[in-house]
């Protein structure tokens, strides 16, 4: 079986970071770097998981491996299958999207989203853009996101 190899690129910010100045910066930013020795590796070496950018509330990356599906942010990876799904909405009545599946190359899903958060007695929205580039691998390849462009790429599966 490959291993599943996943790269997380978070970046989040607040109203104070709506400028024009600040989205430039942003979009500045690299959507995909080389696999480093600090990335982990999980469930017996079955999943190599990578997260860079901002995490704000110390917890945003929460997964789960149930049989050979992991459940990682607003995907469902079949460790088996290769297979890669989307949930628009995290309601247990409705069902994950279908993206694809990966027989060669890695592919990369963006989307943005916005949370409400309540710090101190303070109230704002904290806004994020998520890039995962995802694929599966014999051997651990430190520039397989970089040597090459995603076979695939759904961009703006939220807006």
């Amino acid at each position: 079986m490959k291993k599943l190899v996943l790269q997380f690129i978070i970046h989040q910010w607040d109203k104070s970071q709506l400028t024009e100045h600040h989205e430039q910066q942003r979009q500045a930013l690299p959507d995909r770097y080389p696999i480093g020795n600090e990335a982990l590796a999980l469930f017996d070496d079955r999943v190599l998981l990578e997260q860079f950018g901002d995490d704000v509330s110390g917890n945003r990356l929460q997964y789960q491996l149930l049989d050979n599906l992991l459940l990682i942010d607003r995907f469902r990876l079949d460790l088996q299958t290769q297979t890669v799904e989307f949930k628009r909405r995290l309601k247990a009545d409705e069902p994950p999207i279908s993206l694809t599946s990966i027989e060669a190359g890695w592919i990369q899903c963006q989307y943005k989203w916005r949370y409400r958060i309540d710090e101190g007695g303070y109230i704002y929205w904290l806004y994020e853009k998520v890039i995962v580039n995802v694929c599966f691998t014999e051997i651990n390849e430190p520039g397989v996101f970089v040597d090459s462009s995603p076979s695939q790429c759904f961009n703006f599966l939220l807006t």
